[in-house]
């Protein structure tokens, strides 16, 4: 790295003599330009003084600071919003309670007087010109009544032609005032051109149909009053007054005026003043047959209100009635009520094929079904009353059977043939609300013949001698009836739709060997089983031979009483229609 060179005294002192005020400027500038701070305050000091000289006459300044102004202002509002509000409030509210109350009196006024026009014969006959000519009554009233009204009044700087200060009536749609200003100050330079050509004059009235524009000038400013109707004589003298009064209030302002109409902001008390109006009959007292009409017009009006809210009340009472009967008629089901003012009521619902229609309901109770439109979508009802009628529908009892219905278990008592339970008890299960069909209290007569027969052949004894399979003769007459009683069993059941089964059980003696014994009573089983189909009986017979195995060995005549055969009969379901197979 190289190294500085020494410093030259000669060439030290010759930059001293050439550049000492330079360097000194430098020495002074160094410090503000390291400490930034230092800068700022020498700016501050000088700022208010260069700010006052660029707004002087430069719109530059105005216009660079208008949205810094603006957004500092909205900042201010959302940060510190009531302290805003309690800044401006001795201002304005001021202002906004005359405007209020002025507009209450307005109101107030007019209102009093469309009350007073609209119970009169006059009134009806302007009512009926509004109806014919389609404007509103309150126009009709004020052409009839008003004599004149003041309107707008507008204050104007007469050598700019720049308006001062409005002010507009109650009710009346103003204009916007700089327009209007200029408007009338170029009609003024027409007028002033084409018609007066130079000579002194100046334009003091126009009209357009029943307004009236009046016009009262000074050199420094002049008024400009619309009226609608004719004012009176002394009109064009107040106005006078009145602009006489602001020139001297505000003289210096307006010789000096510089663009800025804010000073004259305390010219609207004494514009004000000219905001008048006059109607006819204004102090006329209301005759007396006008007040007894009013009072039969209101009675009238009262009468023919309460019948018309009778009448609705009445309908509604009966519309009301109406659906609730349909809401308690078993098999419908109201959900939805479309209530209309004019045409009839909408009623959405569902409807149990079995049940009544909602027009036949409502017969013969003094409701026209005609007030309402239906709208019924089929479905099933589970309501008892609907239980019933489809049980009714679909089960026709026999004579000498009978059914009732609770709580969705059908109960049938009598007598009837198996058949017609058995048929009866499927289909009724297949109903939609039964869950249960109890036939323990029903029965066929029949059943019960078999029942007496089926004893009588079981109950036979019938033995056998000591090794044979013929049974003795004394029980031989008892076995030929018990087969007898059998083939009428199986007849009875075949007409029935039953089948009999029967099983034969063979019984044998101790003495004998056991093979002996188990081949003898299946022999003897076997011998009972051919007289039955001797007889010309297809029932199915089960044969066992069971040997000694239930022998009594207690002494001979046990030995005899071991020696025989039992019977016993199965009634079972010898179905053809399959429907009678479904449990």
């Amino acid at each position: 790295m190289s190294k500085k060179p020494p410093a030259d005294p000669e060439l030290e002192r010759l930059r001293a003599l050439l550049f000492s005020r330079e360097m000194d400027l430098l020495g002074r500038l160094s410090p503000l330009l390291d400490n930034p701070r230092s800068e700022a305050e020498r700016i501050s000091h000088i700022l208010p003084d260069a700010m006052m000289l660029l707004s002087a006459g430069d719109e530059r300044l105005n216009t660079a600071m208008e949205p810094l102004v603006d957004k500092m202002v909205r900042s201010a509002m959302n940060s510190n919003r009531q302290e805003f509000t309690d800044a401006i409030f001795p201002l304005m509210g001021p202002s906004i309670r005359k405007s209020i109350a002025e507009t209450f009196r307005s109101m107030l006024d007019s209102f009093s007087k469309s009350m007073e026009m609209s119970f009169s014969l006059k009134g009806l006959r302007w009512r009926l010109e509004a109806m014919r000519s389609g404007k509103s009554f309150s126009d009709v009233v004020l052409l009839h009544t008003l004599v004149y009204r003041v309107e707008q009044i507008y204050l104007i700087h007469s050598a700019t032609g720049i308006d001062l200060a409005h002010v507009a009536n109650e009710g009346v749609d103003a204009q916007d005032a700089s327009m209007v200003s200029a408007m009338l100050t170029a009609i003024q330079d027409f007028v002033q051109d084409c018609i007066a050509k130079g000579k002194e004059g100046n334009l003091e009235s126009m009209q357009h149909g029943e307004h009236i524009f009046l016009v009262e000038k000074h050199p420094l400013a002049y008024l400009a009053c619309i009226v609608r109707g004719t004012p009176p004589v002394d009109f064009r003298a107040n106005m006078r007054v009145c602009l006489e009064h602001v020139v001297v209030g505000y003289g210096n302002l307006l010789e000096s005026f510089d663009g800025d109409t804010a000073p004259f902001a305390g010219c609207v008390p004494i514009l004000e003043k000219l905001l008048q109006a006059r109607y006819v009959d204004e102090d006329k007292p209301t005759p007396l047959w006008s007040k007894a009409l009013l009072i039969l017009l209101l009675l009238s009006a009262a009468g023919g209100f309460a019948f018309y809210r009778w009448t609705k009340w009445q309908e509604a009472e009966m519309r009301e009635e109406a659906i609730n009967l349909l809401r308690g008629e078993p098999g419908l089901a109201i959900f939805h009520v479309e209530i209309e003012n004019q045409g009839p009521w909408r009623v959405f619902g569902l409807k149990d094929e079995l049940a009544r229609d909602p027009a036949q309901v409502l017969q013969g109770k003094d409701i026209d079904p005609s007030v309402f439109a239906f709208r019924m979508l089929p479905f099933v009802s589970h309501d008892p009353d609907m239980v019933r009628r489809r049980v009714d529908a679909a089960i026709l009892p026999p004579e000498g059977a009978s059914f009732s219905l609770h709580d969705g278990v059908l109960r049938l008592a009598g007598t009837a043939s198996v058949e017609w339970i058995l048929e009866t008890r499927n289909k009724a299960l297949l109903l939609p609300g039964i869950r249960e069909v109890d036939v323990r209290g029903i029965a066929d007569p029949r059943v019960e013949t078999i029942n007496a027969m089926t004893r009588l052949v079981e109950g036979t004894v019938v033995e056998f001698p000591s090794g044979k399979d013929i049974p003795l003769p004394n029980d031989q007459q008892k076995l030929n009836e018990a087969m007898d009683t059998l083939v009428q069993i199986e007849r009875l059941a075949s007409n029935m739709g039953l089948s009999v089964g029967l099983t034969i059980y063979g019984h044998a003696d101790a003495t004998g060997s056991e093979r002996k014994n188990y081949e003898l009573s299946q022999s003897r089983a076997r011998t009972i089983a051919a007289m039955l189909y001797s007889r010309g009986s297809t029932m199915p017979v089960s044969l066992y031979g069971l040997g000694a195995d239930y022998a009594n060995r207690s002494g001979p005549r046990q030995d005899q009483a071991s020696r025989r055969i039992e019977m016993r009969i199965h009634l079972s379901r010898r179905l053809t229609n399959p429907s009678l197979l479904k449990p």
